[in-house]
């Protein structure tokens, strides 16, 4: 869908580029007041009449020109590119579920065609010849599978991922760039600033006029990983952009793929610290496929047939599920089930407290019960909603290196697979708080983890999503959890409930509950016993603790 450029619409674009310069701002400020005052020119009343507008945003507001930033825009347009604002219905799909996306973007070339199947392929800007076929190789996978292309148009595995897209038949390819769109920077790349409008766009969060800065390229990044569903680290190296491509991707809830190469050659330590932290180790495409249906709840309309490796021979073939087997699924809440993140977020909530405060404050005195921000609050830090949004999730990812796993739980779940049962987590906690708390190896165990990014807090609906997804009817499944609303989840999707005791609640908080079953320690969760119970029917208990 295109838009008539109105005046009133370039007015709107030229306010929203005003806020963004204001200081102490930044995207997610501005679209939260674009979104809660509906405009930009409400949004700026506010700030010019708020008593709690800051000094230094009243002072900017009295002397900027909105024209200056008018300039921007109808130079964007002389140059046959456009934009897209927040609100608009075709802002690109992927980045829109992020709340702290670039309220306008600019580009060149046809964004309306960005659909929601789409990968980011970096890497280093000086690759080997062996890393750039592999750039090339992928790129026509992606393509042969009707993928769109994201890259970044820098010199290396960026150009080549974009070239190799564009060989005819081409496919669709996106370049996310770290400055105005009329700049063509590296000059390697001018080719493909004209080329790639013509099967994708080049897009850009940055006014146009605006040259390249360093602190823009990881900004860049940031948007570069939201566009797509996943990031392919082709060809990397110490320092290098990819990483911190890989960085955002873990926050925002997105794969990271390392092609296997990356752990063999060269000074592999940043591959391996990356595999440790979640990424997937890959050798053929359709790995990568799988990983994002699972890991996103995508399901992708076309399915990859020919799996032809992009790094190596593939070490081995997966079998099909017998035909006469009926499917049957486990399902599980992570936080309270799998693991247990409750030191994890009292160390970090203590850490920010110690920060803000200037008090030594110890996990033990941190309340872990309530809302992080809420127990922030309790502690005394001021502003305590905002610390936590731009805070938390670091402090509490660095804190979950030493998460507690419950090992028994870990071996049912391996005993599941064995038995050819789906097996997936359903959690209510944003994805990159998910991805955190479940060390690598535990996270690869599952065939599908859905987040508050998939469901919005409604694990009904990710437990249907689950089933709908594996092809298994509600009475061959399970949801297993630690708190009532788990249960009442199970009970709302017409799955088995099992409550367990060693989470967040006690044993008659659970009881209250409708539930098919309760165990007391995970040494009681087995392989036997969810298929007793899921071949029992409803209202077999195989066991009611105390």
């Amino acid at each position: 869908m295109s838009y008539a450029v109105s005046g009133l619409r370039k007015a709107e674009a030229a306010e929203v580029l005003l806020m963004l310069d204001a200081p102490g701002l930044g995207p997610r400020r501005v679209l939260d007041l674009l979104t809660r005052f509906g405009s930009p020119g409400n949004a700026l009343e506010f700030l010019n009449s708020g008593a709690k507008t800051p000094a230094r945003v009243h002072e900017f507001l009295a002397t900027a020109e909105v024209s200056h930033y008018q300039q921007a825009v109808e130079q964007t347009l002389k140059l046959g590119g456009n934009f897209k604002l927040w609100s608009d219905p075709d802002y690109p799909r992927n980045l829109s579920l992020w709340d702290g996306r670039p309220p306008i973007l600019f580009y060149k070339g046809d964004i309306e065609s960005l659909a929601t199947r789409a990968l980011a392929l970096v890497g280093r800007v000086d690759p080997s010849e062996e890393g750039a076929a592999a750039a090339n190789r992928f790129a026509r996978k992606c393509v042969e599978a009707n993928i769109a292309v994201v890259s970044g148009l820098a010199k290396g595995i960026d150009g080549a991922s974009h070239r190799s897209a564009l060989h005819p038949p081409a496919g669709k390819t996106y370049a996310v760039i770290a400055h105005g769109i009329d700049h063509a920077y590296p000059k390697e790349n001018l080719d493909l600033y004209a080329e790639i409008p013509r099967n994708g766009a080049v897009i850009s969060q940055f006014p146009t006029g605006v040259g390249p800065q360093r602190w823009m390229f990881p900004a860049r990044n940031e948007v570069m990983c939201t566009l797509a569903l996943g990031t392919v680290i082709i060809e990397g190296k110490p320092g290098c952009g990819s990483i911190i491509q890989a960085e955002f991707s873990f926050k925002h809830g997105r794969p990271v793929f390392l092609l296997s190469r990356n752990l063999r050659v060269g000074d592999t330590g940043w591959a391996e610290e990356l595999v440790r932290r979640g990424a997937h180790v890959i050798e053929r495409f359709d790995q990568v496929i799988r990983v994002v249906e699972d890991t996103l709840g995508e399901l992708w309309s076309s399915k990859v047939q020919d799996q032809d490796e992009v790094d190596q021979p593939a070490l081995f073939d997966v079998e099909s599920e017998p035909a006469a087997v009926k499917p049957k699924a486990a399902l599980f809440d992570i936080d309270g089930v799998v693991v247990d993140t409750r030191d994890a977020s009292a160390s970090a909530i203590a850490s920010i407290a110690t920060k803000h405060t200037g008090v030594d404050v110890q996990p033990a005195a941190v309340t872990v019960t309530k809302a992080p921000h809420q127990a922030l609050a309790d502690l005394g830090v001021r502003n305590a909603y905002e610390v936590y949004r731009s805070e938390y999730d670091k402090h509490f990812a660095d804190a979950c290196r030493d998460v507690h796993v419950f090992d028994e739980v870990v071996k049912a779940i391996r005993e599941m697979k064995d038995r050819r049962m789906h097996v997936a987590a359903i959690t209510a906690q944003p994805a990159r708080r998910a991805a955190a708390s479940l060390p690598p190896d535990v996270r690869n165990l599952f065939d599908l983890v859905l987040s508050y990014n998939q469901t919005r807090g409604h694990k009904d609906e990710g437990i249907r999503t689950a089933l709908k997804h594996f092809g298994v009817a509600a009475d061959a499944a399970v949801y297993i959890g630690d708190q009532p609303k788990d249960l009442e989840a199970a009970r709302k999707a017409g799955v088995k409930g099992v409550g367990v005791l060693w989470g967040y609640c006690e044993h008659s908080e659970l009881m209250k509950w409708p539930h098919d079953l309760l165990l007391s320690s995970p040494e009681e969760l087995t392989a036997d016993v969810i298929e007793q119970l899921v071949d029992g029917g409803r209202n077999q208990v195989l066991q009611q603790p105390g």
